[in-house]
């Protein structure tokens, strides 16, 4: 059990140091991470070809789809880069009751600028830990996602069944 016990510590510091140093790593002076993938993701959409002719416009619903968040924080955030002028918010030709979203010129350059960056970092990462050692890395931390995800899963089954049998008693 010691044993154990001392390699969850070992892990649990070598992800807070992960995190110390991921949380350190800015794409640009401009945007942070989120605001990064949000500018990304729109740049996707506007890239995607729908029926052979490149996409206009995202709608705010797709892109929280897509990205795996929530509408509301989402569109906060939208919003703050809706105001720092990268993205603008259009009216959908075919359902006026909704608006698209688009990169602007200066969302464009922002994102490029960025982009160059956050590659320019994780390159250097990636060279120190040499081609061998990057492709285990991306397979472990693809496999310690998912057994986060089922730990946390299984604990709340575990929980949820424990409520329910205190139900039980109750009754």
């Amino acid at each position: 059990m010691e044993c154990h016990n001392i390699q969850t510590a070992e892990l649990f510091r070598s992800m807070d140091r992960v995190r110390k140093a991921w949380h350190s790593v800015s794409p640009c002076d401009a945007l942070s991470k989120s605001q990064f993938g949000t500018l990304m993701a729109i740049h996707h959409f506007e890239m995607a070809e729908v029926n052979g002719e490149k996409n206009k416009h995202v709608k705010l619903s797709a892109l929280a789809n897509s990205m795996g968040q929530s509408l509301p924080a989402l569109s906060q955030r939208v919003s703050l880069l809706e105001d720092n002028g990268y993205v603008r918010r259009v009216p959908d030709p075919d359902d006026r009751r909704t608006t698209g979203l688009e990169l602007t010129d200066e969302g464009t350059e922002v994102l490029e600028l960025a982009r160059q960056r956050f590659d320019g970092i994780l390159s250097y990462a990636a060279d120190y830990l040499g081609p061998e050692t990057s492709g285990k890395l991306i397979v472990l931390l693809n496999q310690l996602a998912e057994a986060l995800e089922l730990a946390v899963s299984h604990m709340v089954q575990t929980e949820e069944q424990i409520k329910h049998d205190e139900i039980k008693e109750i009754h």
